[in-house]
């Protein structure tokens, strides 16, 4: 408000001496004062519009650089978001492929009825070639030769390197899910540790089983898998799926 006030009083002395001039040219008070009013008028006008001018482009102005810094911030978010969903496409399917070869070899392994060669009815000629097929060392292949049980000592050598092929397999799902697990949704990534920890859980205790000959059997590790583990990875498939084909369906 200073500055109308300024103004004003700047006009106001400039229509005084516009006023005594045209009062010593003997005009009517009248007329001076609605001269001296028009005056005042017209450039109090020119000045609030003048004024309101200046005022709507610092408005527009302040505008445009706010819409700018929107845009910019807009433009971040989404650039951050989609590479993050290219990420996750890219290496959501290996995750999801080795819990798969890890479920499947460890289903392989923990079944209860498995069928081997039977080494008893070789002759040695068979048991050497048969021997030299499998990842048997040369130590192992001897151990199995001279065994008076050849078909006991067979099976147990076979199933230490089922059992270490399965924990590889599962080594293998661990390692690509702490890797790259932060580009999965968490609630997915805790679902696929889960399903992880109970195959792991089950397989060492068959293996322990094996090892130890334990009689009975303990079965609340493989239990737990049966029961919690089926309908988890099935929770996991679906949601797996979803992530790809939900972005197919979806209307814009």
């Amino acid at each position: 408000m200073e500055p109308y006030w300024e103004n004003f009083w700047a006009v106001l002395d400039w229509v005084k001496s516009i006023f005594a001039i045209l009062g010593a040219a003997g005009l009517s008070i009248a007329v001076v004062i609605g001269s001296a009013y028009g005056i005042f008028k017209f450039l109090g006008e020119k000045w609030i519009t003048q004024k309101f001018s200046e005022q709507l482009e610092a408005y527009k102005s302040e505008q445009t650089r706010e819409l700018e810094r929107l845009r910019h911030r807009i433009n971040g978010v989404f650039d951050r978001t989609k590479r993050l969903h290219d990420r996750e496409f890219e290496l959501l399917p290996d995750i999801w492929a080795k819990l798969v070869d890890a479920k499947s070899w460890a289903g392989g392994y923990l079944a209860a009825f498995q069928q081997y060669a039977n080494v008893d009815l070789m002759d040695d000629e068979r048991l050497d070639e048969f021997l030299n097929g499998t990842k048997f060392s040369e130590a192992q292949k001897r151990d199995v030769k001279n065994a008076s049980d050849k078909q006991k000592v067979y099976t147990r050598i076979l199933e230490l390197y089922r059992y270490s092929d399965v924990i590889d397999k599962l080594r293998e799902a661990i390692s690509g899910l702490n890797k790259n697990g932060i580009f999965v949704q968490p609630s997915l990534r805790n679902d696929f540790a889960k399903m992880i920890d109970l195959i792991h859980s089950a397989v060492i205790e068959h293996q322990i089983n094996l090892e130890h000959d334990v009689y009975p059997r303990m079965r609340d590790a493989a239990d737990k898998l049966k029961v919690e583990g089926e309908p988890l990875f099935k929770k996991i498939e679906e949601a797996v799926a979803a992530r790809f084909w939900d972005s197919t369906t979806t209307e814009i």
